[in-house]
């Protein structure tokens, strides 16, 4: 996460906003993680049983694991793999579980080979499933909670600018009592007391929220929505998981060898869950900034990258830069907003033109591991020129190849 010393109160607040939906993140990747864990022990499971079943005798030909492979299951079996099926709940995915398996269905004889590559379909449709059904609710909640950080931001920031106050000398607290925010110096006094008046029902606000975030899930963006990448990436599961279950592929390859195997191409639809996931939630939390924004009639943000040598170029890039609410733009490199690319740790935070920062902040320093006082307004790229004057290119550069 970004260095929260460096930055102003409600760049702050964004930041502990992002950190809070990283967190929920991480609840929810655990819950699709134990998913694909339980496909992958079920098909190595099955592919074990195949192996030990009939597959013991060493040294048998790929023509003998064919003929092996090519018997015919019982109707047992296809009724089993078609009890399986009925767990899938999103009709979509259900739909294409169903083609595949009436195209089993038709024909005269369905072999072991069949059925173990039936299976693995049948398996990634599931996890597509599960994904879809974990992260609609995941999703919501997520720009929900970032439209109200967004709505807090933009009415207490237009009173900062309004009021010239400034941002590093006062934090503003939440009085319950009286219905207002108090605008705190660092000695306790209260500058300035702003009246809350809610903009709309809390109840009208959380339908709004709902219906935004499903038309927002629904709106493609990078060429596809976060169902169409789902479907793409459980499609190329079940494409690698059936390309091993061949007569060739299975006399060429070891129970163990296939089960190391079997690991690995679940790991790799695993990690790009978890990267659809961090890249989504960024995107989702982003648009209902950007709604908020144009709902309070906030006319530019400003992007914080993280101030660390894990930082992207184009990050490092875009760090400290302002932009037009109504440019904002998501278009990886050549876009205005965040994400900029898988895994993006830029957040975008409201701009308001005359609440005042002024004066320095703190920012730590990579090579030493301690605090660095840097000027209030030093972007990614002023930070790290200050890291080169003060350690030197060269070991700025070796501390940068160690991350």
């Amino acid at each position: 996460m970004a260095d929260k010393n460096k930055l102003n109160y409600w760049e702050r607040r964004a930041v502990w906003l992002e950190q809070q939906q990283h967190n929920k993140g991480d609840k929810h990747v655990d819950v699709l993680i134990k998913a694909f864990i339980q496909a992958q022990q079920y098909l190595i499971g099955e592919s074990n049983h195949m192996y030990q079943r009939y597959l013991t005798k060493s040294g048998l030909t790929e023509n003998e694991v064919n003929q092996i492979l090519n018997t015919s299951i019982s109707p047992e079996q296809l009724v089993a793999l078609q009890q399986m099926a009925k767990s899938v709940k999103d009709r979509t995915v259900k739909l294409q579980v169903q083609t595949y398996l009436d195209g089993l269905a038709v024909k005269e004889r369905i072999t072991k080979v069949e059925l173990l590559r039936a299976k693995s379909y049948v398996v990634a449709k599931q996890l597509a499933d599960a994904q879809l059904r974990e992260s609609e609710p995941y999703y919501i909640d997520v720009m929900q909670d970032a439209y109200n950080h967004a709505s807090a931001e933009a009415i207490i920031g237009q009173t900062q600018k309004d009021f010239n106050v400034y941002q590093g000398d006062t934090v503003p607290e939440i009085n319950q009592e009286h219905g207002s925010i108090d605008f705190v110096s660092q000695t306790g006094k209260t500058i300035h007391t702003l009246d809350l008046v809610p903009d709309k029902p809390v109840k009208s606000f959380k339908e709004m929220g709902v219906q935004y975030a499903k038309h927002a899930l629904n709106e493609p963006w990078a060429g596809a929505n976060y169902s169409q990448r789902i479907w793409k990436h459980t499609d190329e599961l079940s494409k690698s998981l059936q390309t091993l279950f061949t007569a060739k592929q299975m006399s060429g390859m070891s129970e163990h060898e296939m089960a190391q195997t079997l690991m690995k191409q679940f790991a790799t639809s695993a990690y790009q869950a978890r990267r659809l996931i961090r890249t989504e939630s960024a995107y989702m939390s982003g648009q209902a900034r950007l709604k908020s924004w144009q709902d309070h009639n906030v006319d530019e943000y400003s992007l914080v990258a993280v101030l660390d040598f894990r930082t992207s170029n184009i990050c490092r890039h875009m760090d400290g830069k302002v932009f037009k609410v109504a440019d904002a733009k998501v278009a990886g490199k050549d876009g205005t907003y965040p994400p900029f690319h898988p895994f993006c740790r830029t957040i975008a935070v409201a701009h308001m033109t005359n609440a005042k920062t002024g004066g320095y902040r703190t920012a730590r320093d990579p090579i030493t591991d301690k605090t660095m006082r840097i000027p209030a307004d030093a972007t990614y790229q002023q930070w790290e020129a200050i890291l080169i004057k003060k350690h030197g290119e060269a070991e700025v550069t070796a501390a940068e190849k160690k991350v």
